[in-house]
Parts: structure tokens; C-alpha cells; sequence
């Protein structure tokens, strides 16, 4: 008779070791299934830093005086800037009655970007300086 019912628990030991295996293969793949997500984000989030370098080259040559504009910069990523200027250089000095001419005129913007790609948008801010020669060159070459 003792036989009979440890037939009845071993049926009732699978049943719940059973229960118990098909749990931690579904925590195991929801685990799974977490890691990839940030492993994505990740290598997305590693492909936007990588082109922040070209973006800070890009704004060196770009005409700021446009305001805003959106870029491609390669591999899929897509810049979008505004820029503002923030001061110019006085071109003109004086005291006490003479006037300096300065060889530069200087400028200082402010530039807002946000860089895409594949869904994933960084928003940055850099300041850009700029300078240009206040001189013109007067010297033309006539033709011979």
C-alpha cells in the first residue's frame, strides 16, 4: 500500500519540476531579449559618438550666418544645427584721440545640433569661433 502512493507524489515531484524548468527557461529569455535591446541602443549610441568629431570638423567650414540647415555626415547619421551669434570684435579701438584699425574682425556662435540615426537623436552644443581679415585686398593685378 505504501507503494501505491509514492507512485501519486513522483507524478506530482514531475509535474512541479516541470512548472519550475519551463519558468526559468522564460526568465532566462525575457533576460535574453533585455540584453539584446540594450546592446542595440548601445552600438547605436557608440555610432552617434564616433561622428562627433566630423560634426565639430563640419561646423569649422559650414556658414554659420545661414542660422540653421541639416547635414549628412555619413553612415546613415543626419546632423541638424542652429546656430547664433553670440558677439562680434569691435573693429575700431581709440583712446585719447587715435583710432586702431584691427586685422581681424572676430565672431563667436553658438551652435545647437541634434544627430539621428535609426531612430536615436543626441542633442549637443558647441561654440564655434570664427574670424575674418578686416582688410580687403586693394591689389589687382592689370592685365598685361
Amino acid at each position: 500500500m505504501k507503494k501505491q502512493q509514492e507512485k501519486g507524489f513522483l507524478v506530482l515531484e514531475i509535474l512541479i519540476a516541470g512548472l519550475i524548468l519551463t519558468a526559468s527557461i522564460a526568465a532566462t529569455m525575457y533576460l535574453f531579449q533585455l540584453g539584446y535591446g540594450y546592446l542595440e541602443k548601445t552600438r547605436l549610441s557608440n555610432v552617434l559618438s564616433s561622428k562627433l568629431i566630423q560634426a565639430g570638423g563640419l561646423f569649422k567650414t559650414l556658414e554659420l550666418d545661414r542660422e540653421s540647415g541639416t547635414e549628412d555626415i555619413g553612415d546613415g547619421v543626419k546632423l541638424k544645427w542652429k546656430s547664433q551669434l553670440l558677439g562680434t570684435s569691435i573693429s575700431k579701438s581709440g583712446g585719447g584721440g587715435s583710432t586702431i584699425q584691427f586685422a581681424y574682425e572676430l565672431f563667436i556662435y553658438r551652435v545647437d545640433f541634434t544627430m539621428l540615426y535609426q531612430g536615436m537623436d543626441r542633442d549637443y552644443q558647441i561654440n564655434v569661433f570664427r574670424y575674418k581679415s578686416s582688410f580687403s585686398n586693394t591689389n589687382k593685378k592689370m592685365p598685361s
